[in-house]
């Protein structure tokens, strides 16, 4: 998986298309469902788990990079969200959802646990996930 410095952004707004972020307050939550999406197969390989640390990290160093045009979209209020939910405490996985299929088996992994936000983002929208 790519870091999220690798990761695509829109007008410099982390924007990774394609893919689900969901912030989880335990990480035993974010590790089960990282475990149960990984014996589902290779589909689920490149799931990626992001310490709250090095989300804040992250969130802080896009948003004042972000340009003018992403400010008028969605993407940065999203990535503010990400950093208020690494502000306490929690992980995230990254997971690739190239196809509704892909979206709805991470949907039913996420809801056997709590989760605190979960955003999939497609080519011209961030879909919340509730």
């Amino acid at each position: 998986m790519k870091s999220l410095d690798q990761m695509h952004r829109d007008f410099g707004a982390f924007y990774p298309t394609g893919h689900m972020v969901v912030a989880f307050q335990d990480k035993a939550d974010a590790i089960k469902v990282l475990n149960e999406l990984k014996s589902q197969g290779q589909a689920f390989a490149d799931t990626n788990m992001v310490s709250s640390e090095l989300m804040i990290d992250f969130a802080q160093k896009n948003l004042a990079e972000v340009g003018f045009i992403a400010k008028l979209g969605t993407s940065v209020s999203t990535v503010q969200s990400f950093l208020d939910a690494a502000r306490q405490g929690a992980t995230f996985l990254i997971v690739a959802t190239p196809s509704n299929e892909a979206a709805e088996r991470v949907s039913v992994a996420i809801h056997h646990v709590s989760f605190m936000l979960a955003e999939r983002y497609h080519i011209l929208a961030i879909e919340t996930v509730s």
